[in-house]
């Protein structure tokens, strides 16, 4: 099975992870000359993006030009602080010469997650994460853990201190 295709889950607070994450994606995609899609969520609670339709509650996935729209837009400006760190990731791989394209989905964020992996036909997803205690997963829930079980592919798992 070859590996073409890197979902990079970054999300909205990830500024601190960007290093740790781009070694993580970068050491996977350089060699094998992998496109990585960069994937965010974004949040569920609609109200925040007016404008934006969502049927249901199941995600609803963002072409390029639907996410690059949202993320320009002066209201989720405002509501998301990840446009930085969305920058810095596509910066880091333009230097690194590593194809790339971002791709966003609306909804809960381990669904979304799950089903851009499917959408983009990832062979790989990276995602990041912080050390948690199992009443804690219970109480907030786990993204990683949930793509972990769940993903239509294999995971790497970039702990976070």
């Amino acid at each position: 099975m070859a590996l073409e295709t890197i979902l990079l889950a970054v999300r909205e607070h990830d500024d601190d992870r960007t290093e740790q994450l781009m070694d993580a994606v970068l050491e996977i995609a350089e060699p094998l000359d992998a496109e990585v899609v960069v994937g965010h969520v974004l949040s569920d609670d609609l109200e925040e993006y007016p404008s934006f339709p969502t049927p249901g509650r199941q995600p609803h996935l963002l072409s390029n030009d639907e996410y690059t729209e949202v993320l320009d837009s002066d209201d989720v400006d405002d509501v998301l602080a990840n446009n930085e760190t969305i920058q810095q990731v596509t910066d880091k791989l333009a230097d690194a010469d590593v194809a790339y394209t971002t791709r966003g989905a609306a909804g809960d964020p381990s669904e979304g997650l799950l089903a851009l992996a499917e959408d983009v036909e990832a062979d790989r997803v990276v995602l990041s994460g912080r050390r948690r205690s199992p009443t804690d997963k219970v109480i907030f829930g786990s993204v990683a853990q949930a793509v972990l079980l769940d993903a239509p592919c294999p995971v790497t798992f970039v702990r976070y201190e």
